[in-house]
């Protein structure tokens, strides 16, 4: 259930719902809302008909009724959604499924049963097996948080199995930082409670916005003041481990400023690309600096989407994008691009919008999520990115990029990047060929978006694979030369054999003299196939 309120003023007293002779009601005046459809009087009474209300509690009065109407109509609407749910996915036609009504069916029509919830009549039984049709007690493996507004749940840092009515959040000062009134937001805020009351081993919270909760989901708490380091005790193992098996990047979640991005280059080996996360406001706070000391950036929009009003996220990106560009530094757009892929097979039109309007804003790769690790058709989704991005990148006109500030650092280096850049557009080259260590020379050009294809060389393989992250960069390994001569003719003769340049082809190669030494760009040189 989305979204469920209830507009019953017009009635006066709720009671008269089920009292008040059908003749005398507004029959199309619209009594509730719910998943974004308005219901009117007719169609609720038409509803009961064939679904009897279920009450929570036998003991009503009259003081009472109104809330329980609320809860009972909230129950029913949400069973109907559950069941429609279950039909489309085919639960019906699942054995395991199929058995385990069977066994409900058989229970609540046991003599015992009969006896205990009817008192002699055939009321209870009957809306007892009304419940059975919805097939939500069966409901796979998926915890349903999707009840109304007026529910609670409760949320414990005690380590317990997580159903309808408690959550394990694994966060060790759950209790002592955050308080009553505090937002609480699990998975990108699909799910969002309000915490009304503390105990002593548990927080209790309305849920605001339910829905379908799934292990290991993020959880962000914007209101409170976490006391957790950016880096935990359990980070530094899984640092250490990545190290061991020599990992090309390490993303840190959650950045607050340089000093988390430096805690983490003191764990891993210095050729290890460091990308930080921003998703605080904090982190938008301190982004210079963050950047000062991070390889690259990563647009963490949907707890950027937690942490700001969702109308300034794509300002920020922007914002983020635009200060990674100038620096030289790596840009990775993430979250929600091609959300709707989850199910569907086709994105929507806003989705492949967002995505190109990213590259154009200058991300040098968009990042998949939830479409591709429990999505349905991951390969399509890939395609369709694939797509996209060679669509894009095609008619992308980038020559106002040659005119933007030179990075802070390496400012020799960016400016023979740009030279580069702007000589290649100019004698329309078919590429330009940058021999590198570090892969910060293929970055900076990357940065300028050439029109030509920019071809890369290495002798070390890690530099090699974090070139992948690069816009427009096709990277290749390379034995190590001694000369520079000798490094060109290797290129040329790669170039002819395997990417099938003519002779006579021009080439912009740029490249540090003396070879195989970090931070030593110092040439460019244009270049014709053959000519050697």
């Amino acid at each position: 259930m989305k979204y469920l309120t209830t507009s019953l003023d017009f009635l006066g007293n709720v009671c008269d719902l089920l009292t008040v002779h059908e003749k005398e009601l507004k029959k199309n005046q619209n009594l509730l809302f719910f998943d974004y459809k308005n219901y009117s009087v007719k169609e609720v009474l038409n509803l009961i008909k064939t679904h009897p209300l279920v009450f929570r509690n036998r003991k009503i009065s009259k003081n009472t009724f109104d809330n329980e109407l609320k809860y009972a109509l909230a129950d029913l609407f949400r069973d109907q959604e559950i069941t429609k749910k279950a039909y489309k996915l085919n639960y019906d036609k699942d054995k395991a499924i199929i058995n385990i009504e069977r066994k409900w069916k058989d229970f609540i029509s046991s003599e015992v049963m009969k006896k205990k919830l009817t008192k002699g009549t055939d009321s209870g039984l009957k809306i007892i097996s009304s419940k059975v049709d919805s097939l939500q007690k069966i409901y796979s493996n998926i915890i349903r948080i999707d009840t109304d507004k007026f529910e609670k749940i409760k949320l414990t840092n005690i380590e317990t199995e997580s159903n309808n009515d408690i959550v394990f959040i694994n966060y060790e000062n759950l209790l002592r930082d955050v308080n009553v009134d505090d937002r609480v937001f699990i998975d990108d805020g699909q799910i969002v409670l309000k915490v009304v009351e503390k105990e002593n081993d548990k927080l209790e919270a309305l849920i605001l916005i339910g829905g379908e909760l799934r292990d290991n989901q993020g959880v962000a708490f914007p209101d409170s003041n976490l006391s957790v380091s950016a880096i935990t005790e359990k980070d530094k193992e899984h640092l250490k481990f990545g190290s061991e098996h020599d990992v090309d990047f390490v993303a840190v979640s959650f950045v607050r400023n340089a000093s988390d991005i430096n805690l983490v280059k003191e764990i891993i080996p210095k050729d290890v690309k460091v990308i930080a996360k921003i998703e605080l406001k904090t982190a938008l706070d301190n982004i210079d600096e963050i950047l000062d000391v991070a390889d690259g950036v990563m647009v963490a929009r949907g707890d950027l989407g937690v942490q700001l009003p969702l109308e300034q996220v794509p300002f920020v990106q922007k914002q983020i994008l635009d200060a990674a560009n100038k620096r030289g530094k790596i840009s990775i757009t993430a979250t929600e691009m091609l959300q709707s892929m989850k199910t569907s097979y086709r994105p929507t039109r806003a989705e492949v919008t967002d995505i190109t309007n990213a590259i154009l804003e200058g991300s040098d790769a968009v990042m998949l999520s939830a479409e591709t690790s429990i999505g349905d058709n991951p390969n399509r989704v890939v395609e369709v990115m694939s797509i996209i991005c060679k669509e894009t990148d095609s008619r992308n006109d980038t020559s106002s990029l040659l005119s933007k500030e030179d990075s802070k650092e390496d400012s020799i280096t960016t400016t023979l990047a740009r030279a580069a850049v702007q000589v290649a557009n100019e004698i329309d080259a078919s590429s330009i060929i940058a021999f590198t260590e570090t892969g910060r020379t293929p970055l900076l050009i990357s940065n300028f978006r050439p029109k030509a294809e920019i071809i890369t060389f290495s002798t070390k393989k890690k530099t090699l694979n974090q070139m992948n992250l690069l816009w427009g960069v096709d990277q290749y390994p390379i034995e190590r030369k001694e000369t520079f001569s000798e490094m060109l003719k290797a290129a040329n003769d790669f170039l002819i054999s395997e990417k099938k340049y003519n002779k006579g082809d021009k080439v912009v190669v740029v490249a540090g003299t003396p070879p195989n030494i970090e931070a030593a760009t110092n040439l460019i040189r244009v270049h014709e196939i053959g000519d050697l």
